[in-house]
């Protein structure tokens, strides 16, 4: 089918239909562009707002390894004071152990003298 065969008015119309179609792809490809660009946009700010928590997180991470380190110390401490307190009291235990035994032969040395004597 050649222009020729078509009438002008037949030629308008087929012309302002392909332009039709261009302007409709025209405007859907304008539509992806600016909904690409919000979608850009909105990466760019959940990116930035991932950031901020990240580096909350790193400073309560820094905070805490730092209390953990302080209650370790203080355990550490504590743990040490209180075997240092079991050593004495066995210390202690061993020595009482001791004087009564001696206290028990003196006696009985005693009580045998005492025997013997009368």
């Amino acid at each position: 089918m050649g222009v020729d065969e078509l009438g002008s008015e037949d030629v308008n119309t087929e012309i302002l239909q392909r332009l039709t179609r261009v302007e409709t792809k025209l405007d859907m490809q304008l539509d992806a562009r600016d909904k690409a660009a919000e979608a850009l946009q909105s990466a760019k700010s959940a990116h930035h707002r991932l950031e901020e928590f990240k580096q909350r997180l790193d400073e309560m991470d820094k905070h805490y390894d730092n209390e953990i380190r302080l209650l370790n110390a203080r355990v550490e401490a504590e743990s040490t004071a209180l075997a240092a307190r079991i050593k004495a009291e066995n210390q202690e235990r061993k020595l009482d152990r001791r004087w009564m035994i001696a206290t028990m032969l003196t006696v009985a040395g005693l009580v045998l003298t005492g025997i013997k004597l009368f």
